[in-house]
């Protein structure tokens, strides 16, 4: 999957992803609605504007990423171990930021576990 962050996110499934490759105005400014209140206190600002909802997905260029992905800890802390996924780092099962992100996106996580051969067990 060539548009798998490093936490393991499909980007392919962000508003701001898929606005950025359709050119969806209408997706921008809502997104930039709801993400205002949404990541507010991960970025820091509540007044994201709709030309700032421009992504490429998570390896982009800096100045073609999401604010709050140019932030986050997870991309940063992979990059600077030259990783593709946080899935290669020998600290994924002991990763403070990388659990607590799982507690809300359980799909990163199966992505991830997937990439280290690890299969959920039943029940």
């Amino acid at each position: 999957m060539s548009d798998l962050a490093y936490c393991g996110l499909d980007c392919s499934d962000c508003p701001t992803f898929i606005a950025t490759r359709t050119g969806d105005t209408a997706l921008r400014e809502k997104t930039a609605r709801e993400w205002s209140k949404l990541y507010s206190p991960y970025t820091g600002r509540n007044d994201l504007r709709a030309e700032e909802m421009v992504c490429d997905g998570c390896r982009a260029a800096e100045d073609r990423l999401f604010l709050g992905c140019r932030v986050c800890g997870m991309r940063i802390c992979a990059r600077k171990q030259n990783f593709a996924t946080c899935a290669e780092c020998g600290m994924f099962e002991s990763c403070g930021q990388l659990n607590g992100f799982f507690t809300q996106a359980a799909d990163a996580k199966a992505r991830l576990q997937a990439l280290r051969g690890i299969h959920p067990q039943a029940g």
